[in-house]
């Protein structure tokens, strides 16, 4: 996975021995090139484009900030295990910092890590106004310009004590 755009500490619990962890990333994994966007293309949310960068740093900060890390419960067991997952979510930012609407764009394979991630960005709302370079962006006729951000919720594991 890409480290540009990662937030750690999202999210820290202790289970057993075990030590879990969410990051936030809002970069395409793997991806060390990014082609640079079309005017009404989402914006990645870690994004370094010197005219809005800071201001996407305030959003992902606000929706780390809501964010956290839900077990996904075994209906038969009852028993509660933290698994990893992506996903990618879109949502259209009105100039006002006002959220239009959240989408998930590429699900989990569990809908509860898509609902947290939703949840998260629909929390941290309303963000400040945004920048008018970063409201440039926007597809022509909309009233928000769209932001991409991709989730990863991973399991880190205690180095065993030596």
């Amino acid at each position: 996975m890409s480290n540009i755009g990662r937030l750690a500490c999202c999210a820290w619990s202790l289970a057993g021995s075990v030590l879990f962890f969410a990051v936030v990333s809002a970069s395409l994994h793997g991806c060390a090139m990014k082609p640079a966007a079309t005017q009404g293309d989402p914006v990645l949310l870690d994004s370094k484009d010197s005219r809005y960068g800071g201001y996407l740093e305030q959003v992902r900060k606000l929706i780390k900030e809501k964010w956290s890390y839900p077990c996904v419960k075994d209906e038969a067991t009852g028993r509660c295990d933290y698994k990893p997952a992506r996903l990618v979510v879109e949502f259209g930012l009105l100039a006002d910092g006002r959220v239009a609407y959240v989408t998930v764009t590429k699900k989990a394979e569990w809908p509860v890590y898509d609902d947290y991630a939703v949840n998260a960005v629909r929390q941290a709302a309303p963000f400040p106004p945004v920048p008018p370079d970063l409201m440039a962006q926007a597809k022509p006729g909309r009233e928000d310009v769209l932001i991409s951000a991709a989730f990863s919720y991973v399991l880190v594991l205690p180095e065993p004590n030596k």
